[in-house]
């Protein structure tokens, strides 16, 4: 994580002042999850993987009108047409890496890799089949780079949409880690910089609508719910409800000071339940390491006419780019 955001800073100083955030998040955050999950595999294109998940979250994604209508996945949908080709691309390279690590066993220091090649049900004793190892690396690699990813290109919008948040955040981080790079023993000292993440993860939460489908009839606020039925929670609109929250649309983390009073459920940035993200607070370490010590280095400014739009891909994008005038400070 650390060399992740040296790396950015290193951008930021040669990027002339003005940088669009997003992307640069997503190559930090690619980064780190590709160090954690598959160590030493220099074989491994991670270019390829990064442009053909980038290509899928910004169209692939998107929902059709066919699918609204619930016509058949049969009739090609113009915004996949080229996704079968890419993805068995992707899984060929996930396919090798695998096989790679088998040939050559685990690492010194073992990655998730390793862990899913070592993972056995406690009960029966079954390990995954070469598909279910695949698919669950390579969720892991989506979901573990672009939601974080989201969450930090967001943070910098809203610490540049409000200096004084952002000269707060600086003072903390300066006091804590100075101008090195903030590490994982550095997070707990760094409150204010959780605040300012969870407070943007109310404000635009990357996993904006979560949905479950219901495996036994059911009753949900004096309404049936039938086996089968797909129940959607839309996040975005619940975190911004005004019966949950004060001044609901107002940029403020010092409403995650301390142990604020809130009902559980008002806040879902990573769902709940047995289904909550397994990777909630490792995402959460990455971005407050990332944002404490992009913001004890640099000052971020808006810049005008360029406020990004969140559209619902999937995840909660910002379409056309978080763009912003960057200063090393």
């Amino acid at each position: 994580m650390s060399v992740a955001a040296d790396a950015v800073c290193d951008r930021l100083r040669a990027g002339g002042g003005r940088v669009e955030m997003h992307g640069e998040m997503v190559r930090a955050t690619f980064d780190v999850i590709g160090s954690v999950t598959l160590t030493g595999s220099g074989n491994l294109d991670d270019r390829f993987i990064h442009r053909a998940i980038d290509g899928f979250l910004s169209s692939g994604a998107r929902v059709s009108i066919l699918d609204i209508f619930g016509v058949s996945n049969a009739v090609p949908r113009p915004s996949r047409l080229f996704r079968p080709r890419t993805l068995r691309r992707v899984h060929q390279i996930a396919d090798e890496a695998i096989a790679e690590r088998r040939a050559r066993g685990p690492m010194p220091v073992p990655d998730f890799l390793d862990a899913l090649l070592d993972a056995a049900d406690p009960e029966t004793g079954r390990r995954m089949n070469p598909a279910e190892l695949r698919d669950n690396l390579l969720a892991f690699i989506v979901a573990g780079h672009e939601t974080t990813a989201l969450a930090l290109a967001w943070s910098f919008y809203l610490i540049a949409f409000d200096p004084a948040v952002q000269r707060r955040l600086r003072r903390e981080a300066r006091g804590v880690i100075g101008k090195r790079t903030a590490g994982a023993a550095d997070v707990p000292l760094l409150p204010y910089a959780r605040q300012v993440i969870e407070e943007t993860l109310r404000l635009y939460p990357p996993a904006a609508i979560l949905s479950r489908t219901a495996t036994a009839p059911d009753t949900l606020c004096g309404r049936e719910i039938r086996r089968g039925d797909t129940v959607i929670l839309p996040v975005y609109a619940l975190h911004r409800h005004h019966s949950l929250w004060d001044r609901p649309d107002e940029f403020d983390p010092d409403r995650f000071a301390g142990n604020a009073d809130r009902d559980r459920f008002a806040y879902l940035p990573f769902g709940d339940g047995p289904r909550i993200c397994i990777g909630a607070s490792f995402a959460m370490i990455e971005a407050v390491i990332i944002l404490a010590t992009l913001a004890a280095r640099f000052r971020f400014t808006m810049v005008p006419g360029r406020n990004p739009k969140p559209v619902m891909v999937l995840t909660l994008r910002p379409e056309g780019g978080v763009h912003l005038r960057v200063e090393a400070v």
